[in-house]
């Protein structure tokens, strides 16, 4: 059968592998110029690493991962930890993997190398869809230069501002959370100092997460959340400035405030948005995939780590597809895309309800309620309990 997908990001490209491992023709269409990703690090945790490995990925993603040693919450005033777990043999052992911190960059690379070797697998790249029009039998891209062609099925994987979205009835607008994220780099030998920990240090009305990234730890890639009444520049990413930045965290810990006067220029400010849980991803041959469909806030490190789960679980359901006397079986493929949705809505509905609620837990102001938090981490359930129902789930053998 033939697949068309609008997205050529981390999601896009694990679903143009998985599909195309299943012998079906994949057509990928990417309206950038070059592969290339949004943001500087990202966060594979064992639910999405267990899938690239299954792709044959597991040497190359080795290679561009760093592993941090702890995850580690500090109070934003002192630097003072809250909490600390360790990711150690035990944590491997009990999920299957490691957790992994990697640039955003070199993830593209290893899936786009990948995509490359597969015959069965084209990209079209510099192609801007404008929209799709879905089918039972077949559904339509439609592009920028009035050209269009038709395919079995069609995915949307192309993010937050999917254009695919509306075409399954997706016509909510994107929420502002009222924060930005200042996003910037430090080179290793500014801070090899610091121990290889996953750390948030959580304040009022803000909080920054920083961990190294690249191969080798080139990099201490520093997300530094910041509230903003109103987002009314036309682009969600705009150039930010490293004074402005260290003003929004005056008067923090002096540990912070040192690692924010090794930030090596430029540095980015992003708008953070998410959408509420979507009901229906799909009309006929057409569905969606990652933010497309479910778009997250960054406070739980689960937004690639969703799109990768989603492409497993879009294959198997398709694995029960099987054409007669070769004639496709359509109505057998619309079914199976359902079944997807369907497998999908509730947990990508829960991370994404989850992460929205982490933005009031990180940034309580100091008071009672803060240090019920602070006392609830630092006494509450051992180990990475409160995320065992992230880690531990498998997209390779789920009930679907």
């Amino acid at each position: 059968m033939r697949f068309g997908i609008v997205g050529g990001g981390i999601g896009g490209l694990t679903a143009a592998l998985v599909i195309a491992r299943r012998g079906h023709e994949v057509s990928v269409f990417e309206r950038s110029s070059a592969f290339r990703e949004v943001g500087a690090g990202v966060q594979i945790s064992p639910n999405a690493g267990r899938v690239l490995h299954s792709l044959g990925l597991g040497d190359a993603f080795d290679e561009i991962s760093v592993h941090p040693e702890r995850m580690v919450f500090r109070r934003w005033e002192d630097d003072s930890i809250i909490r600390a777990n360790d990711f150690d043999q035990a944590f491997a052992d009990q999920y299957g993997m490691a957790l992994a911190s990697v640039a955003r960059t070199d993830l593209i690379e290893i899936l786009a190398q990948a995509v490359a070797a597969v015959p069965n697998i084209n990209v079209s790249l510099a192609s801007r869809v404008t929209h799709v029009e879905p089918g039972d039998e077949t559904s339509t891209i439609f592009f920028a230069d009035e050209t269009s062609l038709p395919f079995d099925v069609v995915i949307g994987a192309d993010g937050i501002h999917s254009v695919v979205r509306p075409s399954v009835g997706g016509v909510d607008s994107a929420r502002f959370s009222g924060s930005v994220a200042y996003r910037a780099l430090v080179p290793l030998d500014a801070v090899e100092d610091l121990p290889v920990d996953f750390t948030n240090r959580v304040g009022p009305d803000r909080h920054v997460v920083s961990y190294f990234i690249g191969k080798d730890r080139q990099y201490l890639n520093l997300v530094c959340i910041s509230p903003e009444d109103t987002w009314s520049t036309e682009s969600w990413t705009e150039p930010g400035t490293l004074d402005d930045l260290r003003e929004r965290f005056e008067g923090w810990s002096p540990e912070l405030l040192s690692i924010l006067d090794r930030v090596e220029e430029p540095v980015f400010r992003w708008a953070l948005y998410d959408r509420e849980p979507l009901e229906q991803w799909g009309i006929g041959s057409t569905t969606l995939l990652g933010d497309a469909c479910h778009p997250m806030l960054p406070f739980m490190a689960q937004g690639s780590c969703q799109a990768i789960e989603d492409a497993a679980i879009l294959g198997r359901c398709l694995d029960d597809v099987d054409g007669v006397d070769g004639v496709d079986d359509v109505a057998g493929v619309v079914a199976a895309l359902r079944r997807y949705e369907t497998a999908r809505q509730g947990r990508t509905a829960q991370v994404q309800t989850t992460s929205f609620m982490n933005r009031d837990l990180f940034h309580m102001p100091d008071g009672e309620m803060q240090q019920g938090r602070d006392e609830f981490l630092a006494s509450g359930v051992a180990g990475f309990g409160p995320l065992e129902w992230v880690y531990s789930y498998d997209a390779l053998t789920a009930a679907i």
